[in-house]
């Protein structure tokens, strides 16, 4: 029988709850955005005409009421787990979520950018240039947005976070990418669903705040 006194019981007890808490964090975010990745498919099906363009308004405001403000939530779940632990992160993502949700300029603001970049993607796809432009370009959305929502929970502007930290904040959307792109090239259903949103939160927060040395380490280092 597992002892979960010892010392590996202890660490196999961390590690349950760490995946825990990306898998609930996760799974919040996946349920608000499940009607966003149905609008997604299916815009990604139809030929470019008024359908196309109605599809694309629907999910500009879906954007704005799921997408933007669930990952806000993301974000602010992750903070929270990561500085008090805290153990109802259904509850916590939730009400971050309806927080997030009120502040509307910044999510009509990227929404209608992610919209314009989805429908830019898929225009420019029979010329390799201004399709590699365009995936630059999502880049650098997907590098602001992760900042502002990174600056939510410290006293830092978006602006002084981008000046201070440009290349912190280009590896966090560049993890964000490949995580996403993971899942797309591989398949991997499960992943989107358990880990993608919560992961890339995560990694974001520890770029800009790495974890203290352990008691051991420090002897260690010593």
């Amino acid at each position: 029988m597992l002892n979960l006194q010892s010392k590996f019981g202890q660490k196999l007890m961390t590690i349950g709850n760490w995946v825990a808490a990306l898998v609930t964090i996760n799974l919040v975010w996946f349920v608000i955005n499940l009607p966003v990745l149905i609008m997604l498919i299916l815009s990604f099906t139809l030929p470019l005409n008024q359908t196309y363009a109605v599809t694309m308004t629907l999910v500009t405001i879906m954007l704005v009421a799921f997408t933007m403000p669930a990952t806000t939530a993301a974000y602010h779940a992750v903070h929270e787990w990561q500085t008090t632990d805290s153990g109802s992160f259904i509850k916590v993502t939730w009400h971050a979520y309806l927080q997030a949700l009120m502040h509307w300029q910044p999510n009509l603001l990227g929404a209608v950018f992610a919209s314009g970049w989805l429908i830019l993607l898929r225009t420019t796809t029979g010329n390799v240039m201004l399709h590699v432009a365009t995936l630059v370009y999502g880049l650098v959305l997907l590098t602001v947005w992760n900042g502002w929502n990174y600056s939510q929970f410290e006293k830092q502007s978006l602006l002084a976070l981008m000046v201070a930290h440009p290349v912190k904040l280009v590896l966090s959307a560049v993890a964000t990418v490949i995580l996403f792109a993971l899942n797309f090239e591989l398949h991997l259903i499960f992943f989107i669903l358990l880990f993608s949103m919560s992961l890339a939160a995560l990694a974001t927060y520890r770029l800009f705040t790495p974890r203290p040395l352990t008691k051991d380490a420090t002897e260690q280092q010593s």
